[in-house]
């Protein structure tokens, strides 16, 4: 019995240590950024306007070549949110940190991955 806990508390140990000496503390996280080339543009909902949005995703892990094998997933994905959007949401001053929050949610969700961590606008106009 002694011996089963002593390999137990090892293991345990060693797993501990191999975990903390993975990443040192204060080491800033690297991110990566990967432009989606053409901007979106979507109808605003119950409106004539139109919103034109052009993104570049952030992501903890270089998977750029899998998200360009992707992009009519990311398209479709991010159009759907964009659809949604009303008048009041797009003149609502939060809506860019809404679309940050929501946008790498959909986009992670579809994707089948955990990688995009956030997205930043290099162009949102509402016509």
């Amino acid at each position: 019995m002694k011996r089963i806990l002593i390999v137990v508390i090892a293991v345990i140990a060693v797993g501990t240590l191999l975990v903390s000496c993975g990443k040192k503390e204060g080491e800033p996280e690297v991110l990566y950024n990967y432009a989606i080339k053409d901007a979106f543009i979507a109808n605003v909902k119950e409106s004539q306007k139109l919103v034109k949005v052009s993104i570049v995703l952030v992501m903890n892990k270089d998977i750029a070549k899998d998200l360009e094998e992707n992009v009519h997933i990311i398209r479709d994905t991010v159009l759907i949110i964009l659809r949604d959007l009303t008048d009041d949401d797009i003149s609502s001053p939060d809506i860019m940190d809404r679309l940050r929050s929501e946008i790498p949610a959909a986009l992670n969700k579809a994707l089948e991955i955990e990688n995009i961590v956030s997205v930043y606008f290099s162009d949102f106009v509402m016509q």
